[in-house]
């Protein structure tokens, strides 16, 4: 079985597009990122080998010449976390979750219903923590709120000119997360078991980023299909929905992930 390859550096860089001046506020506050949020997709990202990043508008009209120092900060938070207690504690009971479990497929429907409880909810303790929070949290988690009820709003809408696109993209991810399930937990071969330390899972996911990006083609010609752009080359547009983020994501962004992951894997050998 084709294995779904992590480009949590990438996914996560994409983001970034240059750097901070004041540095004494984090890089999350910096990109109005709920760190909670960012944990839980960064957790995610290295257990089950795909990644979605908290967006961030503020990143989104970022310049493109100061990526680098950015992917730095950002690769430094990450690094920072899957090293510590609360990450190794949350990997252990993910590996015990995982022991014996047999993945099973959702229907669109059952999909459907699960993420909008789950956008409720998240609206609901978005809410409560807004309460207490003030200045620049505050508008973090005013813009969070607009998000979150922005995407409830398509996904409970079948009318919503979003909410097919909303759909597919939730059906693609749960396909991509049930085929790396099936992996990880062994339930169609022991080697895919989770590796047995945080070290060993980091490790496995940066080689996996430099594999997946080493042959990028940045100048590849796109090539307009309707409302979207397609690779002119036929070879290219039947590349992994992964392949074709870190390509989105632009040589910038990629060159100095790829910089940081080589380093951060060095360190581990």
């Amino acid at each position: 079985m084709k294995k779904t390859v992590a480009y949590l550096l990438a996914g996560a860089m994409f983001v970034c597009s240059t750097a901070f001046t004041i540095r004494l506020i984090s890089i999350l506050d910096q990109l109005k990122i709920v760190e909670r949020e960012a944990k839980e997709y960064i957790f995610s990202g290295f257990t089950g080998g795909v990644l979605q990043f908290p967006y961030s508008e503020v990143a989104k009209n970022l310049a493109v010449n100061k990526r680098a120092e950015v992917v730095k900060q950002l690769g430094d938070y990450i690094r920072k976390y899957t090293e510590s207690k609360e990450f190794a504690q949350a990997y252990e009971a993910y590996k015990a979750e995982m022991a014996g479990y047999n993945p099973q497929k959702k229907s669109k429907e059952q999909l459907l219903t699960e993420k909008i409880a789950e956008l409720k909810e998240d609206i609901r303790t978005a809410e409560e923590d807004m309460k207490s929070a003030s200045g620049d949290m505050k508008k973090l988690y005013e813009f969070t709120l607009k998000q979150l009820k922005e995407n409830l709003a398509a996904l409970e809408n079948p009318s919503h000119p979003k909410h097919k696109m909303y759909l597919a993209d939730l059906i693609e991810e749960h396909e991509e997360a049930y085929q790396e399930e099936m992996e990880m937990s062994g339930a169609n071969d022991p080697q895919y078991a989770p590796p047995a330390t945080p070290r060993d899972l980091v490790k496995l996911r940066l080689k996996e980023f430099l594999d997946l990006t080493a042959d990028i083609d940045f100048n590849a010609k796109l090539v307009q299909s309707g409302k979207v752009k397609k690779f002119a080359d036929p070879r290219l547009e039947a590349k992994s929905t992964e392949w074709k983020s870190c390509f989105r994501a632009g040589k910038e962004t990629v060159t100095a992930a790829r910089a940081y992951a080589q380093q951060w894997l060095n360190s581990l050998k």
